[in-house]
């Protein structure tokens, strides 16, 4: 739900205080109602209802009264409202802020820089140089914290140039023919464009035309863009669904072989445009731009493709501190962009704040900045925006699931690390409410993206020009299985050690059956995109879902298998799991350096069927981190 449909000011004014979870947790509090944070974790938000009473001397009053009758003969002067508690700044006895007070009440604690510090100096004195002729100018951008505002500009600060910040090696760079070039931007369309907002999308078209017609344009010398376009062709082309055969003819003229291209020694589609793009690629980290924003985020998420992880972390983390440094993690100061403009950087933030969170998350390490600092609104589809400027953004319905999915998701790998046999004996009350949020985020899509998948691509989604829906749902359904996969393993180790009664708990059987569901959904999912030739044969995301549905489904049917009605399962389970298998094995051939690393754990993962037929099962251990590779390792031991 955007967020400014879901947070709003109460109608006497913001409150002058933090709620009480924000001020227990030390956080900063938006003071809405409900605040950022509370809403974001889904809990209760209230205030703080007091008003100060303070025994003063009687001659402090008689004094206050004397100056105020001596003031009140002087002309008419103003000065700043001042409070006596630090978070109230500019906040008057009748609980009204002034105009302005907010914001400055929040640089005190957001700008700590010496700039910062000037600055305010600076605005404090002005109103009493009202009239002089030596006016200072109010100097928003003193603070590297402020520094272009939402829009590109240089620093405020004086720094030391250097020749790399405009040094440009020579170096030649080849594009593809211009037909393929639409072919690449349109897979790029088909199979990522729709999920996240990594550029305008009208706009991005009409300077590749300009580039291959105009050559000597600004646009082709633009070396950033350039890099962001060459990146798309590297993405675009690594959905290419078929290897190019290599015939093979004897001497005489007679065909010899047919064969395909050994993928071990050649590098994944699109390698080549990438290493252009990186070649192109120069940050000017004292001037940052949106568009060196955009080429980092489409630089992190083809490093996925390459199987580059930590680079992918890097170039993430990089472009956060960039946004950060933009300023777009922040309700826009100008008053001269466009609505475009501002949805267009709104959008971007969000891209670039989730490709952090993903990341991090995967890699396990701190993400570039805390939700609690972000104060930009979801992304919208607002009315405001012609039908010709509209074409520049995708739906703000799609893109803000993929943002509360990010939300969830990182939360679920949070609670991971504080997992343990005492957590996992209350399992209602340790996955409820994040099993609700994921319903609820259901339950609030508009019609137009929601869908039963369990049986597959819906006919009606197989009809749309894009697979977005189908990501969007495999995404859902991985932190389905990745909540509940713990207890998905306990029940296993219940049921090993005979613990039948155990076992048999309603909630956590209806909770294994429902990761179970989860996992069979996604393999229907991805085995429809196979067979609609829409399969991201080297994406990164991909693999992975299939490799935690395949596991889920592997390790079901063992028990199964052996304690027939474990786990609810269907006639075409054996089937479902076989060609999913395939297809994991099929991406391995065709070069996935992630799948082919799956691959070889799917296989420890199938040696648990052993496990399940030994008669000396009481001697099994399961580790109280509930780690699925170290529990994997185990039970491989036990089958050897």
């Amino acid at each position: 739900m955007p967020r400014n449909n879901a947070l709003r000011s109460p109608p006497g004014g913001r409150p002058s205080t933090a709620c009480h979870r924000c001020h227990d947790r030390k956080v900063k509090c938006s003071r809405e109602v409900p605040c950022r944070n509370c809403h974001l974790a889904h809990r209760t938000c209230t205030y703080p209802s007091r008003e100060q009473f303070l025994t003063v001397p009687e001659s402090y009053i008689r004094n206050l009264e004397a100056n105020a009758s001596r003031l009140s003969a002087a002309p008419a002067t103003y000065y700043p409202a001042v409070s006596s508690r630090p978070n109230d700044v500019g906040t008057h006895a009748n609980g009204a802020t002034s105009s302005g007070s907010h914001s400055k009440a929040e640089l005190l604690v957001e700008d700590p820089t010496t700039e910062g510090f000037v600055s305010r100096l600076k605005r404090f004195r002005q109103p009493y140089l009202a009239g002089s002729s030596s006016q200072l100018p109010h100097d928003s951008q003193s603070s590297p914290s402020n520094v272009g505002g939402n829009t590109p500009q240089e620093s405020a600060y004086e720094y030391v140039r250097l020749n790399f910040d405009t040094k440009n090696p020579s170096l030649s760079i080849k594009l593809p023919p211009y037909p393929y070039a639409l072919v690449l931007l349109n897979q790029f369309d088909v199979f990522l464009g729709h999920d996240w907002h990594w550029f305008l999308r009208k706009t991005f078209r009409e300077k590749l035309n300009v580039t291959y017609q105009q050559p000597f344009s600004d646009e082709a010398s633009d070396r950033t863009w350039l890099c962001r376009l060459l990146v798309v062709f590297a993405l675009g082309e690594s959905y290419n669904s078929g290897q190019p055969p290599e015939i093979h003819f004897l001497p005489d003229g007679s065909h010899a072989s047919h064969s395909f291209p050994d993928r071990e020694s050649k590098p994944p589609p699109g390698t080549q445009f990438f290493e252009q793009a990186l070649a192109l690629l120069n940050i000017r980290h004292e001037n940052p731009s949106i568009d060196q924003v955009e080429a980092l985020n489409l630089i992190a998420f083809y490093s996925y493709s390459l199987n580059r992880r930590k680079a992918a972390y890097s170039y993430a983390g990089q472009s956060t501190r960039m946004s950060n440094m933009l300023g777009l993690h922040k309700p826009p100061t100008s008053t001269t962009s466009s609505i475009v403009e501002l949805e267009h950087q709104k959008r971007v933030w969000w891209t670039t704040y989730c490709l952090d969170r993903m990341t991090s998350t995967e890699m396990g390490l701190p993400t570039a900045i805390h939700i609690s600092e972000v104060e930009i609104s979801y992304p919208e589809d607002s009315p405001l925006l012609t039908p010709e400027q509209r074409e520049e953004f995708g739906d703000a319905h799609t893109i803000n699931a993929y943002i509360q999915l990010a939300f969830i998701h990182a939360d679920i790998c949070e609670n991971m690390k504080s997992l343990d046999e005492d957590t996992t004996a209350n399992v209602g009350k340790w996955t409820g409410s994040i099993v609700q949020r994921l319903n609820d985020l259901k339950a609030g899509l508009p019609p137009h993206l929601n869908y039963d998948f369990e049986d597959g691509i819906p006919e009606p989604v197989k009809q749309l020009h894009d697979r977005s829906l189908a990501s969007l749902y495999q995404r859902y359904n991985q932190c389905f299985i990745l909540l509940l996969r713990p207890l998905f393993l306990k029940r296993i180790m219940l049921l090993l050690s005979s613990k039948t009664t155990e076992a048999e708990q309603e909630d956590l059987q209806d909770l294994t059956n429902i990761c179970l569901r989860m996992a069979r959904t996604t393999l229907n999912i991805i085995i429809d995109l196979w067979n609609m030739d829409k399969i991201a044969k080297f994406g990164f995301w991909e693999s992975l879902h299939l490799f935690s549905s395949l596991t889920i489904l592997s390790l079901a049917n063992s028990v199964n298998s052996r304690w027939p009605g474990s786990f609810n399962e269907k006639p075409n389970d054996a089937a479902t799991y076989e060609t999913a298998k395939n297809l994991l094995l099929n991406m391995v051939l065709a070069g996935n350096l992630a799948s082919k690393g799956q691959a070889c754990m799917l296989e420890d993962v199938e040696a648990f069927h052993e496990v399940c037929w030994r008669d000396d099962r009481e001697t099994f251990e399961i580790d109280s981190s509930w780690n699925l590779d170290d529990w994997i390792s185990q039970i491989t031991c036990l089958a050897l």
